[in-house]
Formats: structure tokens, sequence, C-alpha cells
């Protein structure tokens, strides 16, 4: 099974973790606490943890082409927040 990992930091980490969540949450189910949350894409899974001002995304799939989604879903997101706009994000294959 494909993975990925990513780690973003952010001055406002706890705030973005806790918008992502509330937001991938209206849409596919997810399962939560203060500092990790598993996302449950239809084309695969995304495990999301915060410590400090680092946001950690663990992301797999069943095949190469469904975890490119899945990170690409992940991306689209981040770099939507103020800090983040922009960044040049850094994948590590798994």
């Amino acid at each position: 099974m494909p993975s990925a990992s990513l780690i973003v930091r952010a001055i406002k980490a706890g705030a973005y973790f806790d918008s992502l969540c509330k937001h991938f949450a209206r849409k596919v189910t997810v399962e939560r606490d203060a500092h990790k949350a598993k996302v449950n894409f239809p084309m695969g899974l995304c495990q999301m943890s915060l410590d400090g001002e680092a946001m950690c995304f663990e992301c797999s799939a069943e095949d190469a082409r469904a975890l490119e989604a899945v990170k690409t879903i992940i991306a689209d997101h981040v770099v939507r927040y103020g800090e983040l706009k922009g960044a040049a994000l850094q994948w590590s294959d798994g």
C-alpha cells in the first residue's frame, strides 16, 4: 500500500488542524481527539496529528493514483491558510 507523509510548520497549527478536521468532517468520516485525526476519504486515508507548531499528515491508499488524489486534497486545503498561502509542500514517500 503506497503512502506519503508531510510535515507543515505554522504558528497557528492548532487552529489550522481544528479547521481542517471540521471542514473534512462535513464531507467524509473523521475520527479525532485534540491532537490526532483519522480522515477517511473514498480513495484513501489521511492520519493527521498535531505536535506544537507542526501538523503531520500520513496518507495511504490502495494504489499510487489514489494516493496522489489524497495528497492533492490535503495540499489544496493546507495552502489556503494565511501563513501557508503559496507554501512549497515537501512530501516524503513512505
